[in-house]
């Protein structure tokens, strides 16, 4: 399936289940929300059968044109001609022409023999953030301000708040839109349509120093009344923040707006053998750490690039299961012998996951569904359709409780009939999280842009909230519940929350280290885990007094073996001229893992030169001249016009030297020096790792 326009990401993936069922559905183009109204002038996707015999991209007419015809196919939306993107006989995408009034539409497809009719919601405000997967969820289209590139943001970048450049469409450009950073507000320096692109707008935005470490944080933009569906933005720790942490070495640095080489992702508590599995997304591992002796016990080796996003573990603690958000299935894994038995296909991008007796259920965000898995065979045996984006999910007795962030409902699943109820929450609700309190037979639901909570009464539906104040709690996320208590992170604000949920009142505020991304409670030890993904520590948290007794190193194993980042501390020389030959020498630290050099144009400006000069906040509207730069034998915008030969390492992994040739072709300006390792091509760990080309 083709995605509207998203030129960061090649990768097209299918919306799933929740419009193949209807005949005709026109949805936008970024969020693929089919609640969300749609804005004139934003992009848009019309979904069924038989739209278009040919199958064709459009061209640019001119900028910002695109054609009226296209494959012998047309679409008349209220009597005005859209302009398409894109069409097929299952799929047209296309630009919502200017000038439509709010309220219902008909449009009419025309393949140049037959017609169908439909109908949309027209709004003056529809905003929908690209994502990087392109289904509009997970991981959002930002890049960094400073040379559009996509990255985990530091909140500082050369001493200034760093920018931030957010990809979407729908906005109503005559009112400021604002961005919610999990609740935190985000400074909006500049926004408009981004030059050159019909439907496709820019926001420029500055990181909160306050979110320093929060790790991966939803966002969501509100614009003429509207809000946009959610996508997530990484922020990394400061190194102020990394000092002190096991396994953080001296000389070691956190390097601006660079991606590390772990990052953890959510963790589950194993109550039969005392241990906490945590599933890392950069490392495609699941490691087994054993409070009782502060050590890692074993890590499991997941398949490549399947970005794990949560893991569970069984009743008897006997298997546990990773959703492997990239790749569409699920890893199931025998915890007798810690390694995976199976990876079976769920629907798209699935997230959370939960055991209910013999079945595993996975929620599968991009299709609105939960998949049900029996463990004994490992095969999908049911679908249930619930509300669109289904983030959060937790089962007890004969009910599993689905949050579903997208479209701001939670769904009530019945685990013998596998009928689901949606229930609606107040407009702008994103719900996140879920836990139950079975001794009080109620859900608790996270809701991260309203600072609370949402209980819910299993038995009559009815729901109560609970608010806390910003200070104390800001992005509430993971939840953990034990008898009629609950504690809810607060990823942005760096603390745990310990609720009463009786009386909806604070009881404790416990403390954790930045950004915890995940809770679990040991009640016989009468304490809880807490996973940070701003240092990657698991702390261990008395709940007796209310103090972290043990931090323990959670990303201290390689996926692949023994692997430490390597780390630069001089480049010598630091420039040459294009035309010479000459022996370059790299010191620092762990460089017996570097087994070639590539001098990378993309860091500093792949998507071109042209960051224009509208509005504030010196970045301008522009996208540049897009995907260009270098060609590349490795990473895209690695520059063909370095040349390397006689690579050597010493020893004890201080020092590589390589003869580096720069042919004349090669332009003046900055590259970014980077190792290739058995990993992949990496950024080595150095706020800056520069090499420039003089003429």
């Amino acid at each position: 399936m083709k995605r509207t326009l998203f030129i960061l990401t090649p990768l097209w993936i299918a919306l799933g289940a929740i419009l193949s069922a209807q005949m005709m559905t026109a949805v936008n183009g970024a969020s693929y929300n089919p609640s969300a109204p749609i804005a004139p002038g934003s992009f848009a996707s019309i979904f069924g059968a038989n739209l278009c015999a040919q199958t064709m991209q459009g061209t640019w007419v001119s900028a910002g044109q695109l054609p009226l015809t296209l494959g012998g196919c047309s679409l008349q939306i209220n009597g005005s001609g859209a302009m398409l993107q894109y069409v097929s006989p299952g799929q047209i995408n296309f630009v919502m022409p200017m000038g439509m009034a709010a309220g219902k539409a008909t449009y009419v497809v025309t393949d140049g023999t037959s017609s169908q009719t439909g109908t949309v919601t027209v709004g003056a405000a529809g905003p929908g953030v690209f994502s990087v997967l392109g289904n509009g969820m997970g991981a959002g289209a930002m890049l960094l301000g400073t040379n559009f590139t996509m990255v985990p943001f530091s909140v500082t970048t050369n001493g200034q708040p760093t920018p931030v450049s957010i990809f979407m469409t729908g906005l109503d450009l005559s009112v400021q839109p604002q961005v919610s950073l999990g609740g935190m507000p985000m400074a909006v320096t500049w926004y408009g349509n981004a030059p050159g692109y019909v439907g496709l707008q820019q926001m420029n935005v500055q990181v909160p120093a306050a979110a320093a470490g929060a790790g991966r944080v939803p966002v969501m933009v509100s614009s003429g009344g509207a809000n946009s569906n959610v996508t997530f933005m990484q922020i990394l720790p400061t190194n102020a923040m990394m000092q002190g942490i096991p396994g953080w070495g001296s000389g070691m640095m956190v390097g601006e707006d660079m991606m590390r080489g772990h990052e953890v992702s959510y963790m589950a508590w194993n109550a039969a053998n005392g241990t906490v599995l945590v599933t890392d997304e950069n490392d495609d591992v699941v490691r087994v750490i054993a409070p009782g002796s502060n050590s890692t016990a074993a890590s499991i080796t997941l398949p490549s690039g399947a970005e794990a996003h949560e893991v569970a573990v069984n009743a008897s603690g006997t298997m546990a299961a990773a959703s492997l958000s990239a790749l569409n299935s699920v890893a199931l894994i025998d915890l007798t012998k810690n390694q995976v038995t199976s990876v079976v296909g769920t629907g798209e991008y699935p997230s959370t996951l939960v055991f209910a007796g013999s079945n595993l259920l996975v929620a599968n965000e991009g299709s609105a569904n939960v998949t049900v898995i029996d463990t004994g065979t490992g095969v999908a045996t049911k679908t249930v359709n619930v509300g669109f984006g289904p983030s959060g999910m937790a089962a007890a007795g004969n009910t599993a409780v689905v949050a579903n962030m997208q479209d701001g409902s939670v769904s009530l699943i019945n685990l013998t009939s596998f009928q689901a109820t949606t229930i609606p929450l107040a407009f702008g609700a994103r719900p996140h999280e879920v836990a139950i309190s079975t001794a009080l037979n109620k859900a608790v639901i996270g809701m991260p842009f309203d600072d609370g909570l949402i209980v819910m009464d299993l038995a009559t539906q009815a729901m109560s909230k609970i608010s806390f104040d910003s200070v104390i709690c800001i992005g509430p996320g993971s939840l953990a519940v034990n008898g009629s208590t609950a504690y809810v992170a607060g990823q942005l604000s760096g603390g745990i929350v310990e609720v009463d949920l009786n009386s909806g009142g604070v009881i404790h505020s416990l403390p954790a280290d930045p950004g915890p991304v995940a809770l679990a409670v040991d009640a016989s030890g009468n304490r809880l885990m807490a996973l940070s993904e701003g240092t990657g520590v698991l702390d261990v948290v008395d709940l007796g007094s209310n103090t972290i007794t043990m931090r323990i190193n959670a990303v201290g194993t390689e996926r692949l073996g023994t692997f430490e980042m390597p780390y630069i501390s001089s480049i010598l020389p630091a420039s040459a001229a294009a035309g010479s030959t000459f022996t370059l020498t790299i010191s620092g630290l762990n460089l017996q893992n570097v087994t070639g050099l590539a001098f990378n144009l993309g860091y500093y400006g792949m998507m071109g030169a042209g960051m224009g000069s509208s509005g504030s906040g010196g970045m301008g509207g522009g996208m540049g001249g897009g995907m260009g730069g270098g060609g590349t034998s490795g990473e895209p915008g690695d520059d063909q016009n370095f040349q390397v030969s006689n690579f050597q390492v010493n020893g004890a992994g201080t020092q590589l030297t390589a003869t580096v040739k720069i042919l004349s072709a090669a332009a003046a300006g900055v590259r970014q020096v980077r190792f290739e390792t058995s990993y992949g091509e990496i950024a080595p760990m150095m706020s800056v790792a520069e090499f420039t080309v003089t003429q």
